[in-house]
């Protein structure tokens, strides 16, 4: 393998309906044109990503979520340890209940989220993207009955999503899956192999996340195998192209994407309340969390961006960070940064964030200066999520 990248335990399974060889794929391949996840490779795509979204949309479609940074606390103080470094308490959610959290620093930068699955009152697991947190957590970590165990390589994951999905869980025999409520937890049989199912996902859709041994895997192939010739559908395997296109469509924020991430520059980095985040900024609690003195002058000074959806209607050349623009009295001013932006091959515009300075929020002709022209492209500010989907959250799922 060239530059140490591997393949996760579940990349073949993933991949199999759509001709991908990830040997081949690395030697042929720029490394421009994949990411590495934690040492792990990402592919754009492994068939063409308008099919892969098109099928995620209408079916079921899977990702591989295995190399997601995953951490182990145990311990009675585990909970307490968690309400310190998260802008909202968790010790308080019932057993096998999931929720959303973010890490900031002591500046009220977010420095990363992700998902808690509470398993017990003194059992819980953090997964978030990749983030090294190790020297973070020990910075907080003064608590006496707490354990701390990164078990990133000790479990695989895969990410069912589509509005077929929950039919899909119930091929696999998960009886009652489709009562689960959103962020809600149930562990399953399958074949002998526990697994741990949760209504959760990154793309704005009904969807379920599995966690599994990675000895469960063969047992796993066979249940999509057999959910597949049930329902006469192929669930095919979908890259970060549309797991961009459908969190953007989602509203769903990625640190290090649509943040800076590296902390040298404070006009690079956001605050909660400046990524349509604020809403899990718990302030009002006497938990006293990481962040939470720079938080309450934030909010009360007001956000110094805002984050607002856009669309761009032109197939001009445009990159994560493009600088974006408006007419103001005459005159042209840069307004504020698109973090994030992608081309939707099936809807045929630019979906994207844009990340305008307050002051500036209400302005509507807002452009960009295209990469290979140099001409103005201007877009159109939306309000975020793009979109909204009843079966995202509706309960029992079908």
């Amino acid at each position: 393998m060239t530059n140490s990248v591997k393949k996760s335990v579940l990349c073949d399974l993933v991949a199999r309906h759509s001709d991908f060889d990830f040997d081949k794929y690395i030697a042929n391949t720029a490394r421009e044109d994949y990411d590495v996840w934690n040492e792990f490779c990402l592919p754009m795509h492994y068939s063409d990503a308008a099919t892969e979204y098109k099928t995620l949309r209408n079916s079921c479609a899977i990702f591989d979520a295995s190399p997601m940074k995953k951490y182990r606390f145990k311990g009675q103080d585990a909970g307490k340890f968690l309400d310190k470094i998260l802008t909202a308490p968790v010790s308080q959610i019932p057993a096998m209940k999931a929720a959303y959290g973010l890490i900031c620093d002591e500046n009220g930068y977010l420095i990363d989220d992700g998902i808690v699955n509470k398993l017990a009152s003194d059992d819980y697991q953090l997964l978030i993207t990749e983030q090294d947190l190790d020297e973070h957590f020990s910075k907080y970590n003064d608590f006496d009955d707490l354990t701390i165990v990164d078990e990133t390589t000790l479990s695989a994951g895969m990410a069912f999503q589509g509005p077929k999905s929950c039919e899909v869980m119930l091929q696999f025999g998960f009886n009652g899956v489709e009562q689960l409520a959103p962020f809600e937890l149930k562990y399953f049989n399958l074949s002998g192999h526990q697994i741990l199912v949760g209504r959760l996902g990154f793309t704005g859709d009904l969807g379920y996340e599995l966690w599994f041994n990675p000895e469960a895997i063969q047992v796993v192939a066979q249940a999509i195998d057999d959910a597949e010739h049930a329902l006469d559908i192929k669930m095919l395997g979908y890259g970060l192209t549309v797991v961009n296109i459908c969190r953007l469509e989602a509203g769903m924020i990625v640190p290090g994407w649509d943040t800076s991430g590296t902390f040298e520059d404070p006009e690079n980095e956001r605050t909660p309340f400046e990524l349509t985040l604020g809403w899990n900024v718990k302030l009002a609690n006497d938990i006293d969390f990481v962040g939470k003195a720079a938080l309450t002058q934030c909010k009360i000074q007001g956000p110094r961006y805002k984050m607002k959806g856009i669309k761009i209607f032109h197939t001009c050349a445009l990159e994560d960070g493009q600088e974006l623009f408006a007419n103001v009295d005459g005159a042209t001013f840069k307004i504020g940064t698109l973090p994030s932006i992608v081309w939707h091959e099936n809807e045929k515009y630019w979906l994207g964030f844009a990340s305008i300075i307050s002051d500036c929020a209400s302005i509507d002709n807002i452009f960009v200066i295209c990469n290979e022209t140099n001409k103005r492209i201007y877009g159109e500010i939306c309000k975020l999520p793009f979109i909204n989907l009843a079966q995202r959250n509706q309960v029992p799922a079908i």
